[in-house]
């Protein structure tokens, strides 16, 4: 397969500013004796981590069991909220047999897969913005 150049419409913006002072802002806030509701603070901390390019994202609870197939093999099982990756031997031959589930809408297009550091499937360019 060969790989394909992309050419960006419009390069991606760099942050607006750097990491070290998006924390002093957000010290600034924590530390201030103006008052605020803890709603209102907040909002104040995710627009200042919009701002330097890392915006707050949901953590997804990840929760790792081992079990066994029906034929006695080990299997993990990773589960993802509503993802589920179940690896194991397949039965046929010596391969490693991964499988992913979903029940959340869009998923297909979510995950990026990769396998000794070559991706398999990427969802969005490599330095995470659109075109």
């Amino acid at each position: 397969m060969s790989k394909s150049n992309v050419t960006w419409l419009r390069p991606p913006d760099p942050a607006l500013y750097t990491d070290a002072a998006a924390l002093n802002d957000i010290h600034a806030l924590l530390t201030t004796t103006a008052s605020g509701s803890a709603p209102e603070l907040l909002a104040d901390i995710g627009l200042i981590l919009a701002r330097s390019g890392r915006p707050p994202v949901r953590a997804r609870h990840i929760e790792v069991r081992v079990t066994e197939t029906t034929k006695g093999w080990p299997a993990a099982h990773v589960d993802a909220e509503d993802t589920t990756v179940i690896i194991a031997q397949d039965a046929a031959d010596a391969s490693l047999l991964i499988e992913i589930t979903s029940t959340r809408p869009g998923e297909n297009d979510g995950p990026t897969i990769t396998l000794n550091g070559r991706c398999l499937h990427h969802p969005r360019p490599p330095d995470g913005t659109a075109a």
